[in-house]
């Protein structure tokens, strides 16, 4: 070995310890940045999260964020944030976890929302349990089973009134496919040969449908009989139905209305009674203050009037009230020139 490598070999050591010094230092920050990095996610995270490992606790900014509390520490000051209900069942499911190691799911109501929270086992013992605020979904999701049960009442109801209807009635579509009959087609044939058959063609949403019901020659006191029972069935059917529909005759007069539509427009029930006409309707409508006022309400009722009158088939309108209502209007053609009104909130 000669002098210079004497010389070199003790550098050369300190700058490879150096090298490795630096390395450790780089390494160890990159740890620490990934490690923040990581904390900052769970801390941010959508859903709120509780680590336990040994009767200490951990939680993340979201979970004091939903719930409004300060960050417990251990696993007896998280079950005090809640009542007494709430931690009977936590502590029922967390201990059943640590025992099965199986992850549950479960629906706590707490402040008035509700939770779905998930527990979940983990290294060392620990769990962890994921907090979702799940009110706004679960909201949406009563009011669209709120909804779909209106609309089977609806439906059974129609049903059962279609088929106590004392005359034989079909429906077909496209190429004269019977889609429905009611039972009274189950007459014989001979009786039904002899009944005088009306075709009457209808729409729904863009598709043509025929409606062919069978009626009895009768004279004409027993026509005037038949005619007072189905209007009488067509009206106590109005009256009973769950949503707000109302009945008009040909003249304008208003034969019947649902409690749902004389709660809608603030309606007395022995006006209701009284048979008013169209155009009481919307003075009594605009008298209470559930119409904006218009500059010439008189020319406003002569239209409301004659759309009215020279209705042909089902329209739509909105009708904005002052107290920020919007009520979807369906009028809907009726027979012997009549129309029905079938009101529904749209309210957002």
């Amino acid at each position: 070995m000669d002098f210079m490598e004497i010389l070199l070999s003790p550098i050369c050591g300190a700058i490879g310890m150096g090298i490795a010094v630096l390395y450790h230092l780089i390494r160890t920050k990159q740890i620490r940045r990934n490690l923040s990095i990581q904390l900052g996610l769970l801390h941010n995270s959508p859903v709120g999260l509780v680590y336990v490992q040994k009767n200490r606790v951990l939680v993340n900014k979201t979970f004091c964020l939903l719930l409004d509390v300060k960050r417990p520490s251990r696993w007896e000051s998280f079950l005090e944030l809640f009542p007494t209900e709430i931690q009977t069942v936590l502590v029922e499911k967390c201990t059943q976890l640590k025992n099965d190691k199986s992850p549950f799911e479960e629906t706590i109501f707490f402040q008035k929302r509700a939770f779905r929270v998930r527990g979940q086992m983990q290294e060392n013992e620990a769990f962890v349990l994921w907090w979702t605020d799940m009110t706004a979904p679960r909201t949406k999701v009563l009011k669209e089973t709120h909804k779909n049960k209106v609309l089977s009442e609806q439906k059974n109801l129609l049903e059962n009134a279609w088929e106590a209807f004392p005359l034989p009635v079909f429906i077909r579509g496209k190429g004269e496919k019977a889609l429905f009959a009611n039972q009274a087609v189950g007459k014989d044939a001979k009786t039904l040969n002899a009944l005088h058959w009306v075709s009457l063609p209808f729409s729904v949403d863009s598709k043509t449908f025929t409606l062919t019901y069978g009626q009895e020659t009768h004279t004409e006191e027993e026509l005037q009989s038949l005619i007072r029972e189905v209007s009488g069935a067509h009206q106590r059917l109005c009256q009973e139905l769950p949503c707000a529909i109302c009945l008009f005759g040909a003249g304008g007069q208003m034969l019947s209305c649902s409690h749902a539509f004389a709660d809608l427009w603030h309606l007395d029930e022995k006006w209701v009674k009284s048979k008013p006409s169209y155009e009481d309707f919307w003075d009594t409508v605009q008298e209470k203050g559930l119409m904006n006022r218009v500059m010439d309400f008189a020319q406003y009722k002569k239209q409301q009037h004659n759309q009215f009158a020279s209705l042909s088939e089902t329209q739509e309108v909105f009708l904005y009230l002052p107290n920020g209502k919007i009520i979807r209007r369906l009028m809907i053609p009726f027979a012997s020139g009549g129309v029905i009104f079938l009101d529904e909130d749209k309210t957002v």
